[in-house]
């Protein structure tokens, strides 16, 4: 076996192969546009699902009704394990496809570690999320409006610096 490495049209990305197969450079060309669908797809879940829970959680921490509060905790678990963990699962497993395609570039790629730097820290936010929600419905913790506020701003936050890191670092930082 030997490597090989194609050029593609972008002039930038350099695709590394083992063993003489244009066919296998062919299929992990078309595995390319399946692979960001499913990554930008599982970004929407993720986020939306933390959004949206950590809304849920700014509402449950102003209601006094115990009929209320149960409803609201249920929704947050739901939102958590129906959107967030799915979509961040398929977030991570399509990102790390996509890397296998091209290693020789993707690791080399200042924008990419500045990115992954940013995940990190929204596996880390989800988690607090999920945690935080756990608790505070067990009645474990008491919550105030503000924190759960700063929990939806962390995620926007997040996820703006995670498009501008790949955006604007794939221009800038290649």
């Amino acid at each position: 076996m030997f490597a090989c490495s194609h050029g593609s049209d972008a002039g930038h990305i350099i695709f590394s192969c083992w063993g003489n197969s244009l066919l296998d450079f062919r299929r992990v060309i078309a595995m390319i546009p399946a692979l960001l669908v499913a990554h930008v797809l599982g970004l929407v879940f993720w986020v939306s699902g933390l959004l949206v829970t950590s809304m849920a959680l700014t509402r449950h921490t102003q209601e006094a009704s115990t009929e209320a509060r149960q409803a609201l905790a249920r929704l947050e678990r739901i939102y958590l394990r129906g959107l967030a963990d799915p979509g961040a699962l398929l977030t991570i497993l399509a990102g790390a496809g996509l890397i296998m395609t091209n290693p020789h570039y993707y690791l080399r790629a200042p924008w990419l570690h500045i990115k992954l730097t940013f995940v990190f820290l929204l596996i880390v936010l989800h988690g607090m999320v999920a945690m935080r929600t756990k608790a505070f419905a067990a009645g474990r913790i008491a919550l105030q409006r503000s924190e759960a506020r700063m929990l939806v701003l962390a995620t926007l936050f997040l996820f703006l610096s995670i498009l501008i890191a790949t955006l604007v670092g794939q221009v800038y930082l290649t």
